[in-house]
Parts: C-alpha cells; sequence; structure tokens
C-alpha cells in the first residue's frame, strides 16, 4: 500500500515506492504459493488436560499447514469431552474420532495426511518406523521450531 501511494507521487518518491513494490512482489508470491499448495497436518488430540498449551500447539501445527486433523484415540463414547474440545476450537479443520494409537503409511495416505506433528515429550503415540524413515513426521520442540523425527537407533552419517 505505501509502495503504491509512493510510486503515484512526483519526482524521487516514485522511485522510492518502485523499490518498494519490488520487494512486496516475492511475499506476495511466497502467500500464493502456500495457498495453492494445501498440506494436511495431523496431531494427536487425546490429551488429559485441555488447556493453553495444547491450543498453542495446535495453532503451531496449523501454521505449518492448510488443514489441521486432530485424531483422538480410543471410542467415541470414552473420550466424547476431547471430541467436543477439537470441535470447538477455531484452529482444527477436522476431528478424527476413534483414530488409531498407531500410525503407519498406510492410514497417512489412505486420509490424505502429509505430515504428523509431535510436541517434545508427547507419548501415547507410536509411530511405524516407515512413516518416520519417510520424514513425514515432524517434532515441535520447547523453542517451537520444527525438526524432523527420526527413528531411535537411526544416526547421521
Amino acid at each position: 500500500m505505501v509502495g503504491t501511494a509512493l510510486f503515484i507521487l512526483p519526482f524521487f518518491f516514485k522511485y522510492i515506492g518502485l523499490v518498494l513494490l519490488m520487494f512486496a512482489v516475492p511475499l506476495a508470491y511466497e502467500s500464493v504459493r502456500r495457498k495453492v499448495n494445501s498440506r494436511v497436518i495431523y496431531v494427536d488430540g487425546t490429551v488429559k488436560n485441555f488447556d493453553h498449551k495444547t491450543i498453542k500447539f495446535w495453532t503451531q501445527a496449523k501454521g505449518m499447514g492448510s488443514k489441521l486433523v486432530v485424531g483422538i484415540q480410543g471410542t467415541t463414547t470414552q473420550n466424547s469431552d476431547m471430541v467436543l474440545n477439537a470441535c470447538s476450537s477455531s484452529r482444527v479443520d477436522e476431528v478424527m474420532a476413534e483414530a488409531p494409537s498407531k500410525i503407519d503409511l498406510y492410514f497417512l495416505d489412505k486420509n490424505k495426511i502429509d505430515y504428523i506433528v509431535l510436541y517434545t515429550g508427547q507419548t501415547g503415540l507410536e509411530m511405524d518406523d516407515d512413516v518416520l524413515n519417510a520424514n513425514r513426521c515432524l517434532g515441535i520442540g520447547e523453542d517451537g521450531s520444527a525438526r524432523p523425527v527420526k527413528a531411535k537407533g537411526s544416526h547421521k552419517e
């Protein structure tokens, strides 16, 4: 907006506006690219305490993709409160009740899920080694940065 306004003004301001508009083009391209390339993110929503940390985690996970799917393990009658909490959140696009406790590539491909996102110290969700080796599992650390989760026993060479 400022670049356009300065571009309209005469003399030296015209060139400043042109430079500002040139810097805005890559930002606009990235915004459009993120909207065109859709990524489906899956998180485990089976939590004991539904608090601000859960909402913050879901917000970070939603920022990594275009659609957030929350899976809740167990039967619907046991976890009806968790399902309702996930449905009430504005960050969640889809809730998957009775989600499996062990995630494999077949589950990801069947539901068209691109990545699984975990937070540091998360327990209760088992991951197949094929999912970890395919780099389809990301972990959000204490500092808020996302890193690929490696299989136990794997190391860098």
